[in-house]
């Protein structure tokens, strides 16, 4: 009998202090880091060789329009920083076919926006 009860009492204390656990609050903790929410490649579709000049990338989400910029020492062009949204991209240029994308839609979680990565293959003139 005492065996039980004591066995009873340690379950309910092992509950309790889970039950605490669960309830306690963690704060979250965000980065100070400016998150793209767009990282866009555009590839020759004869060639496969990587477009970084003479292009044009447009992001438009409702109202918001935006034009993707490069760094120069990368081969893709990035933008809608730190914005979730649903962007549909227009893609201009002198050597290629004009290309407009599906919508392709950003997500945030609660510090920063989930970065979509996409590849466009162009069509020459």
């Amino acid at each position: 009998m005492k065996l039980r009860f004591t066995l009873s009492i340690i379950y309910c204390f092992l509950t309790f202090l889970s039950c605490q656990n669960q309830q306690i609050d963690q704060p979250i903790v965000c980065t100070e880091v400016f998150i793209q929410g767009l990282h866009i490649t555009l590839v020759d579709a004869a060639s496969s060789e990587i477009i970084t000049e003479d292009v044009t990338i447009t992001a438009t989400d409702e109202d918001f329009k935006e034009n993707l910029k490069r760094i120069e020492t990368q081969t893709s062009f990035s933008g809608a920083g730190e914005r979730a949204g649903t962007y549909v991209l227009t893609i201009t240029s002198s050597n290629y076919k004009t290309f407009v994308s599906n919508p392709i839609v950003v997500s945030a979680d609660e510090c920063h926006v989930m970065t979509e990565f996409r590849e466009f293959k162009l069509q020459a003139k």
